[in-house]
């Protein structure tokens, strides 16, 4: 949108064109998304003071509301997990190549180099045996 004067040497014509110009420029007032149209102004105010949140909530069901101004904060662990943010809009969670501190691990199958070992307990007491 250019930027619309009128001086003081310029006729009446120039004046009404240059009028009506500015508010095709400007736009309808009915066609604002604010509830308040009663000028360009009001609207941009209630726009400003429109609070914008989302949720976010974790597999424990547990929801928190993030509000407009707040900051989401995903950390990690300073050893097994790390977390990174990048463009655009992207966070990456990541668990490390060596785990450390486990008390306690569930799975099928466990693979090392290789070497597959099964959690039935007698077949990890052979692997134990054979290493």
């Amino acid at each position: 949108m250019a930027i619309r004067s009128v001086t003081t040497t310029d006729t009446l014509g120039t004046f009404r064109t240059t009028f009506n110009t500015l508010s095709t420029d400007l736009g309808d007032l009915q066609d604002l998304n604010t509830s308040n149209k009663s000028s360009v102004v009001a609207s941009i105010n209630e726009a400003i003071t429109q609070t914008s949140s989302f949720f976010l909530r974790d597999s424990g069901s547990s929801i928190q509301e993030v509000s407009s101004g707040d900051t989401v904060n995903i950390i990690g662990d300073s050893s097994n997990i790390t977390t990174t943010i990048s463009a655009t809009d992207t966070i990456e969670v990541a668990l490390s190549s060596t785990v450390t501190g486990l008390t306690s691990l569930d799975a099928t199958t466990l693979t090392e180099g290789g070497v597959q070992v099964a959690t039935k307990p007698f077949a990890i007491a052979q692997a134990i045996a054979l290493g």
